[in-house]
């Protein structure tokens, strides 16, 4: 019995089989895969951060004279202290100190010297505390404050340390401001190293 329909379906089998190849379709070809050579790619080194003492601090708006400018001249100069060692950038500096300021004037000599010589400085961050300000005279201000400054290092231009400040000190700071020319300049700094 399987045979009897096995004869009567081949005929239909071979309808079938020439009603596909009639279709008007090309065959289906295939694509040979290919395959793209591997090549691993290298992890990047991370760059080391920068020294946070190159980067210079906010300026704050000093247009004013009033005590509340005083004191944020007075926090933004001690902030600049790291800066100038670090970067050599005396722009700001230069720009805020009187003639007559002897403190001002050193930091300028040294930083010069310094930079000149192919080194710099590294940390030496400081945090200046809650200032007080007093209008003296009509063009005068007297402030104090305290201030702690970070740890830091004198390198040369290989990076090797030419000098090591490895203590955090702690300083009670007098400054003399001067307004005569309608903006605040600092007259003078006097840090006193605190005793521990």
């Amino acid at each position: 019995m399987c045979r009897g329909i096995a004869r009567r379906l081949a005929p239909l089998v071979m309808v079938v089989a020439v009603l596909a190849g009639c279709t008007g379709e090309p065959a289906p070809t295939t694509t040979p895969l290919t395959f793209e050579p591997y090549t691993p790619t290298a992890t990047p080194t991370p760059e080391p951060d920068p020294d946070e003492a190159t980067v210079p601090p906010e300026r704050p708006d000093l247009s004013q004279v009033d005590a509340e400018t005083a004191e944020a001249l007075a926090v933004y100069f001690l902030q600049l202290y790291p800066y100038v060692y670090a970067t050599g950038d005396l722009t700001d500096w230069r720009a805020l100190s009187h003639p007559e300021c002897i403190f001002c004037a050193s930091v300028i000599g040294n930083v010069e010297k310094m930079h000149a010589a192919g080194n710099h400085s590294e940390g030496g961050l400081v945090a200046v505390g809650e200032v007080e300000a007093l209008q003296a005279t009509d063009h005068a201000w007297l402030l104090q404050f305290s201030m702690v400054q970070e740890p830091s290092a004198t390198l040369n231009s290989t990076g090797d340390v030419v000098e090591d400040f490895p203590e955090r000190k702690t300083y009670d700071v007098d400054m003399a401001l001067d307004s005569s020319t309608g903006r605040f300049l600092v007259l003078e700094v006097t840090p006193h190293v605190r005793s521990t």
